[in-house]
């Protein structure tokens, strides 16, 4: 048995990568076989839209659920593939738990909405091949199709090289970053985005908004900002409360943001109007050079495509042709 396989380290090769976007991977037919996989909270919403996905194209799919652990030898043990989808707060002792089943030849992945956790627990359990994913979207689509899917690597990022390559020839995006880069940019992405959108909702609730009539006269925007707010509203409260008190991290940013609305809300009790367009300009200025940088990048990129000059960026360990690339902005 190679070191690499029994090494609980990551292998210093892989890091640090960098956040890179990759699409339009090709399948090789060696690999299109039938996989065993064990879906360990296969029931939930998320785990029925994997294990529908991985059943349609042939693979055998069985899912654990807490009624099912005095089964876990045979559905563990004798699976090619073990996916984590649980909630949050039980993802590393049920990590912890699956692992004692697992042979070292199991490639051991998760599913959750952080990944530094959940990837040192699987890499501290099991000697195998790890990988963090994170799929960048809810229950409710019907495939990957223009969908994104976080990848980070844990160890042996080329036993997972099939089950890429599948979301990948369903019009998935594949994203590679570290979990620590992951974690911290979720927090902007996921936790302060939440606890807006948890506020908005909370607020026209209290203010008791007759939607259906603020709707007849509403703008564009109103009705595109109320649809997400909407869709937020529409999970589990559970999942969502979750995503926000995840991290010390997230409430330390939600904190912040909180601080922000208080400080923004407390100029506008002052009337201060010249304070107002300060701090609008300053964000402005901020974002405005955010999209400058943004449009130099798709530039310059066309200029690759134009030229045929495009350089490849390594995909850690992956055997799979990389045909696009643009950086995560």
């Amino acid at each position: 048995m190679s070191s690499e396989t029994t090494n609980d380290k990551r292998p210093t090769t892989n890091y640090p990568l960098p956040v890179t976007h990759y699409q339009n991977f090709k399948m090789t037919p060696n690999l299109r076989k039938t996989r065993k996989v064990t879906i360990i909270g296969g029931r939930g919403r998320m785990g029925k839209f994997f294990t529908q996905q991985l059943s349609v194209d042939g693979h055998q799919v069985s899912t654990l659920g807490n009624q099912d652990w005095e089964n876990a030898s045979q559905l563990l043990g004798e699976a090619e593939l073990v996916l984590v989808s649980v909630p949050i707060e039980r993802t590393v002792a049920v990590i912890e738990r699956a692992a004692k089943y697992l042979s070292l030849t199991t490639a051991l992945a998760d599913i959750t909405s952080i990944k530094t956790q959940p990837v040192q627990a699987m890499l501290a359990s099991h000697g195998g091949p790890v990988m963090g994913l994170h799929p960048m979207f809810g229950p409710s689509v019907k495939s990957f199709a223009g969908q994104k899917v976080v990848t980070c690597s844990g160890r042996n990022d080329d036993v997972f090289g099939w089950l890429l390559d599948f979301i990948a020839d369903r019009g998935g995006e594949i994203i590679s970053c570290t979990p620590e880069e992951h974690d911290r940019i979720m927090v902007t992405i996921q936790a302060t985005r939440h606890f807006a959108r948890f506020c908005c909702g909370v607020f026209l609730s209290a203010e008791n908004v007759d939607i259906d009539r603020s709707l007849l006269m509403s703008t564009p925007s109103y009705r595109q900002e109320l649809e997400i707010v909407n869709r937020l509203f529409a999970q589990n409260p559970a999942l969502c409360v979750d995503i926000m008190l995840a991290t010390e991290d997230r409430s330390e940013a939600i904190a912040r943001l909180a601080q922000t609305y208080s400080r923004l809300a407390h100029l506008i009790a002052k009337k201060d109007r010249s304070a107002l367009i300060r701090e609008f300009e300053n964000a402005a200025s901020f974002l405005n050079q955010d999209n400058t940088v943004r449009e130099q990048k798709d530039r310059g990129a066309e200029g690759q495509r134009d030229t045929g000059a495009e350089e490849k960026l390594p995909l850690a360990n992956y055997h799979l042709p990389i045909t696009h690339y643009q950086p995560l902005c």
